[in-house]
Parts: C-alpha cells; sequence; structure tokens
C-alpha cells in the first residue's frame, strides 16, 4: 500500500477518533456544537454508550465506552506508526488472537462479577486490540488492492 493511501487512512481514523471527543472540544470551539446530535446518534450504532463506562475528561464525556476509545485510540496509534513503517506480514490472526485476548478475559472475569467494571483495564485492552486490528485492516487492503490490479492486467 503506498504512503498515500496509508495517509488517507489515516485522516480517516483521526477524524473518527477527534468525534468521539466533541463534548471536550465544544468548550474550546463552539461552533462545533452543532456536530453534537449527528456524532452522538453516529457513535451510537458502533458503542452501547453505557453512562458508567463512559471516559470523562474534565467533566465532558466521550461519545464512546472506555473499550471503544481504547480500540479507536489503538487504530489511531497504529495507523500514525504504519505512515512511515511497512506493514508487518501477517499470514494468519494469531497477533489478532494474541492482542484481543486481554479484552475477553476481561469482557469475561466482568460478566461473571469476578470484579466490577475498570474503565482503564476496558481502556487498555481495547488499545492492544484496535492496535492488532488495523495491521489486520491493512493487509486486507493489500490483498484487495493486489487483486484489482490483476483483474485491470
Amino acid at each position: 500500500m503506498n504512503f498515500y493511501l496509508k495517509l488517507i487512512f489515516f485522516i480517516l481514523i483521526f477524524v473518527w477518533v477527534l468525534g468521539i471527543f466533541i463534548e471536550v472540544l465544544i468548550p474550546q470551539f463552539n461552533n462545533l456544537a452543532f456536530l453534537y446530535p449527528y456524532l452522538d446518534i453516529i457513535y451510537s450504532h458502533v458503542c452501547h454508550q453505557q453512562p458508567e463506562k463512559i471516559l470523562s475528561i474534565n467533566g465532558h464525556n466521550l461519545l464512546v465506552c472506555s473499550r471503544c476509545a481504547g480500540i479507536y485510540l489503538g487504530s489511531f496509534v497504529s495507523a500514525l506508526i504504519l505512515l512511515f513503517v511497512p506493514i508487518i506480514k501477517v499470514n494468519n490472526i494469531k497477533y489478532l488472537i494474541f492482542a484481543s485476548v486481554p479484552m475477553f478475559i476481561d469482557v469475561i472475569l466482568y460478566s461473571l462479577g469476578v470484579y466490577t467494571y475498570s474503565k482503564p483495564v476496558a481502556l487498555f485492552s481495547g488499545f492492544l486490540f484496535g492496535i492488532a486490528g488495523i495491521i489486520y485492516i491493512y493487509k486486507g487492503l493489500q490483498i484487495l488492492l493486489a487483486e484489482k490490479r490483476e483483474e485491470e492486467n
């Protein structure tokens, strides 16, 4: 995948991640307030938005739960790194499974009542999953583009 495609993908991820911080940004940029109801609806389709699981910064809530925020922030960091570093060769899903294990353990232990919900643990486990997930999305895009080039030739 060439640099320009990676840059476009990074910008899309950046805009998506920026959207979850809209309530935090509105006090500094009042003209963004009109976006809040639309973004709230959009993010409600990808996150349960349970109030007790939402991160808060200076009294302003994010539009997604801690785990989703971690996934998106991990994706952002991974996309930023992949702008400058070649994509890791992945031929199977072992890295994705390895990165998802902490998230699954957290969900299972919380669901079984072993401990109460921890925003930092959910954020971190989501972050690991987000980092790995983007690598596989990039790899899938590489395969798709290669197949498209093959068809054209």
